[in-house]
């Protein structure tokens, strides 16, 4: 403030920016609080003729102020208010986005449960399935029968993947390693893997590979998985004695396209724009019909759209069949091939002494049935304290551990027990998640397999394990979660 011989330069206008300022970074409130102070002080110096509200008369000198005044507090409490409003919008956001994240965890744990829960009753199934297939010649019905319940098991495994697939893709978490894929080859493996069930239904597959230009890069489990979904959907809705059609050709320069086609219930056209969101079929009479999840379809759209492909259904209406083309670019094939040196081929099939480890008693039997037809010698427990006392007592060439067991992790049990000695191991679980499988193979475990386990999978790992010897050979966990 200055007085009014030094001209009454409007130096007041500078509690502006102030007022502003404390409209943008204070509550209501404290903005009221400050623009009546500065009112305060204005008044003062301008009643002792200080400032450039100074008029003839002191009633015009208090008019000017305090218009001017108003016009700043209007303007500070509008802007005060707005940015209150603001930041209770953002207070909302983050408590709604917070709610959210923890509802995601508590669906994603919840799902693992769920998982783990679903799997592991059916390791004792298989495993006695793959007893019972073995121990003696069947007649045609005892086959049939086994073949029955085999058939229910793995469909039911699938569905469980599914589930978990459908959770990872929705949080971006699914791995990927890409490489150069010989799209036919995959796509044999496709059909014999669905042979058992065409053959159910005596739907002849037909192959016609018309594409000169078939390596592409992709993934190949996933790629595979998303083609089998495509035959899978197609043998699912086809009629019994039908016929389902895969092909490949090279519609464009640097373009290979795989159609799956079938002569089964088709799609109606309002429906069709639908087919490939999560939990869709046709209608809940199909659903009822055919059975299924309705996921098949959305997990191959997304790993479709993970591979830079396009995935794309159509039909002539209901009755007409349909048909699913997948295209995506190709690569020129280079051979990479290397023979593996000599030692590190398997010479002999070997048998060991394994420590088994789950508190699953009806896993632990089975397991140790299955594992003692194959000639190796199993002690089961049921924990990792008798686990421990039973290591200290006797010699064990492999652990075949659980990562959930009641007292404690299998992981914990690993470390202690390669602490004193050079044991291999083998990680079981029914949740198969990335977090259990990187701490299992910092432990010392060889490989991680998902339950519900697959016998020839099994024992190719016992092999494995047994052949690498007093080796650690620290794979990429990724490639390790098998099942």
């Amino acid at each position: 403030w200055f007085p009014i011989s030094a001209k009454n330069y409007p130096i007041a206008f500078i509690c502006g920016p102030l007022v502003i300022w404390l409209a943008f970074r204070m509550s209501q409130r404290e903005t009221a609080t400050g623009i009546l102070i500065l009112s305060t002080i204005a008044i003062w110096g301008t009643l002792r003729n200080f400032g450039p509200f100074v008029m003839e008369t002191e009633n015009q000198s208090l008019l000017i102020l305090q218009a001017a005044t108003a016009v700043l507090a209007v303007t500070a409490l509008a802007l005060a208010a707005g940015m209150a409003e603001r930041r209770g919008a953002e207070e909302a956001l983050t408590k709604e986005k917070s709610l959210v994240e923890s509802a995601n965890r508590t669906k994603d744990n919840f799902l693992a449960m769920l998982s783990h829960e679903l799997r592991t009753p059916l390791t004792p199934v298989v495993a006695a399935l793959e007893i019972l297939s073995k121990q003696r010649a069947r007649n045609d019905e005892e086959k049939s029968v086994l073949e029955m319940i085999r058939r229910n098991v793995d469909v039911e495994t699938r569905l469980i993947d599914d589930l978990l697939d459908v959770t990872r893709i929705s949080k971006g978490k699914l791995d990927l390693k890409f490489a150069t894929l010989d799209a036919h080859k995959a796509v044999l493996n496709v059909v014999e893997i669905c042979r058992s069930e065409s053959a159910a239904k005596r739907i002849q597959v037909n192959v016609a590979f018309r594409a000169v230009d078939h390596y592409v890069t992709a993934d190949e489990a996933r790629f595979q998985q998303m083609i089998w979904n495509l035959l899978k959907n197609a043998i699912k809705f086809s009629r019994e004695a039908g016929q389902v059609t895969i092909s490949s050709a090279n519609e464009s320069p640097h373009r290979l396209t795989i159609t799956v086609r079938d002569e089964g219930v088709g799609i109606s056209p309002n429906l069709i724009g639908r087919i490939f969101d999560p939990f869709e079929q046709a209608s809940r009479s199909l659903r009822q019909r055919f059975g299924g999840l309705g996921l098949g379809l959305a997990i191959s759209k997304s790993l479709a759209q993970a591979h830079n492909a396009a995935l794309v259904a159509k039909s002539d209406g209901v009755e007409h069949g349909s048909t699913f083309s997948v295209t995506m670019e190709t690569v020129a094939f280079h051979s990479q091939t290397q023979a593996l040196p000599e030692s590190d081929l398997p010479i002999s099939r070997s048998v060991c002494r394994i420590l088994l480890v789950d508190d699953h008693a009806d896993t632990c039997e089975a397991l140790k049935r299955l594992l003692t037809r194959h000639g190796h010698t199993v002690t089961a427990r049921h924990d990792v304290r008798s686990a421990l006392e039973t290591a200290q007592n006797d010699q064990f060439d492999l652990l075949i551990c659980d990562v959930g067991l009641p007292d404690a992790s299998g992981v914990e049990l690993m470390r202690r027990l390669r602490g004193n000695s050079s044991i291999r191991g083998i990680a079981i679980s029914g949740f198969g998640t990335m977090a259990d499988i990187e701490k299992s193979v910092a432990a010392g475990f060889s490989e991680h397999l998902v339950k519900p386990l697959n016998a020839e999978r099994l024992e190719a790992a016992i092999q494995t394990a047994i052949a690498a010897g007093q080796t650690n050979f620290p794979l990429d966990p990724s490639v390790r979660a098998a099942g």
